[in-house]
């Protein structure tokens, strides 16, 4: 992942807002594209970033905290991987 400066702005201490506590999210600059993201340093797409800033602000406001999905145990998996 690049070194470059993180312009998403999910931990805004002005605002009181931390949607990014352990610095899992970064949007940096780009001169071709604008912006890329990246989750946990790869480069995911913009708009899987945008739903997960998303998500993070509606489980925020719910008080379930920002970058805590919970789990789900209601899946079970076959030896190939497929959802049974």
């Amino acid at each position: 992942m690049s070194n470059k400066k993180d312009i998403g702005n999910l931990n805004n201490k002005e605002f009181g807002c931390e949607l990014d506590p352990d610095k899992k999210l970064k949007l940096v600059r780009d001169d071709n594209k604008g912006q890329q993201a990246y989750y946990k340093g790869k480069k995911i797409k913009y708009m899987d970033y945008m739903q997960e800033v998303t998500d993070r602000v509606i489980r925020n406001k719910k008080g379930k905290g920002a970058d805590n999905i919970g789990m789900f145990g209601g899946v079970n998996f076959d030896k190939k991987g497929n959802i049974i």
